[in-house]
């Protein structure tokens, strides 16, 4: 079986901790992070399929500027983009990604309560593994 690789990047310390506490308790392997930069660093280094859950808001590099880094990164990742404010970064972020043949899932509006992020995890799990399959086509 794979293994089910999560990034997080969001600069709310305690709520990155919220994700990634309830991500682990369902047996992701998880990686957070802060900002933009930090992000696609980790994403450049790593290796494998792995699901992507990015603040729009966020200092050095945000979630929109995040996506215009990501062409030297080869990999399959499926990406949710998280917002506390207002939808219209959030689906400029998600315009672009499918732009760019990304594979994005529906937007994560905080907070994000524990059966929706589970629930989340479990299809983020599936599209990843169909994209893994297929990397050609389009996973909704």
């Amino acid at each position: 079986m794979p293994e089910r690789k999560l990034y997080i990047a969001d600069d709310n310390f305690e709520f990155a901790e919220y994700l990634m506490t309830v991500a682990r308790r369902l047996g992701w392997t998880v990686q957070t992070c802060s900002n933009g930069n930090e992000l696609l660093a980790l994403l450049r280094s790593g290796k494998g399929a792995a699901v992507v859950l990015v603040d729009i808001n966020m200092p050095e590099k945000d979630g929109i500027e995040v996506i215009e880094g990501l062409s030297e990164v080869s990999r399959p990742l499926r990406f949710r983009f998280m917002t506390g404010g207002a939808d219209a970064p959030m689906l400029a972020a998600k315009l672009m990604a499918r732009a760019r043949n990304l594979s994005v899932g529906r937007n994560l509006y905080k907070p994000i309560p524990m059966d929706t992020l589970k629930l989340v995890l479990v299809d983020e799990w599936d599209a990843l593994m169909k994209l893994e399959k297929a990397p050609d086509l389009p996973v909704e």
